[in-house]
C-alpha cells in the first residue's frame, strides 16, 4: 500500500510540476538567450513617434571563439505591444576603418558576409532568434531594429548600430 502511495504522490507532484510550469509567463518560459558565450554589447534601442520616445528593445551581441551572434529582445514598457524586431551581423574587416568602408558598401546595396534575422514579435514574444556568422579575426558590427504601435495608436520605431568589435 506504502508503495502505491509513493508513486500516486510522485505522479501528482510531476503533474504540479507541469501545470506550473504551464502557468508560467512567456518571458520566463523562455527565458534562455539564442546566443551563447560572452555578452560584448548590450545596446538600447529607442524608438521614436513624433516628439516622443521610448526605450523599445535591446541589441545584444555574443562572442563565442570565432562565432558570432546577435539577438534584439522587448523592454518592460513594451512588451505589452506586439512588434516587428529584425536584427542582423556582419565581418567587416580587420580594422574599425576597413569596417566604415563596408558600411559605405552595405548602404549601397552590397551585403555579403551578412546573416540576417527578421522576426515578427507578436504579444507574448519577447525577442528575436539568433543572427550569427563566424567572423575568425575579423571585426564586426551589428544592427537592431524595433517598430510597434502603442496604446494610443502611436507608430514606434528605432534602430541602432552596435559599436564595432575588433579581436585584440
Amino acid at each position: 500500500m506504502s508503495t502505491l502511495l509513493r508513486l500516486s504522490s510522485t505522479a501528482a507532484l510531476a503533474v504540479g510540476m507541469v501545470l506550473a510550469g504551464a502557468l508560467l509567463p512567456a518571458s520566463a518560459q523562455a527565458s534562455a538567450a539564442p546566443c551563447v558565450g560572452q555578452r560584448v554589447g548590450h545596446i538600447p534601442i529607442t524608438a521614436r513617434s513624433g516628439g516622443a520616445t521610448i526605450k523599445g528593445a535591446y541589441l545584444h551581441v555574443y562572442r563565442n571563439g570565432s562565432r558570432v551572434c546577435a539577438f534584439t529582445n522587448t523592454t518592460l514598457a513594451t512588451e505589452r505591444y506586439p512588434k516587428a524586431m529584425s536584427v542582423a551581423i556582419w565581418a567587416c574587416g580587420r580594422t574599425v576603418a576597413a569596417c566604415r568602408d563596408y558600411q559605405d558598401h552595405l548602404q549601397t546595396g552590397g551585403n555579403q558576409h551578412l546573416a540576417n534575422d527578421n522576426s515578427y514579435v507578436g504579444r507574448g514574444y519577447y525577442r528575436t532568434n539568433g543572427a550569427s556568422i563566424v567572423v575568425g579575426t575579423q571585426c564586426y558590427q551589428a544592427w537592431g531594429l524595433v517598430k510597434f504601435y502603442d496604446s494610443r495608436g502611436r507608430w514606434f520605431a528605432g534602430e541602432v548600430n552596435s559599436p564595432y568589435f575588433c579581436p585584440r
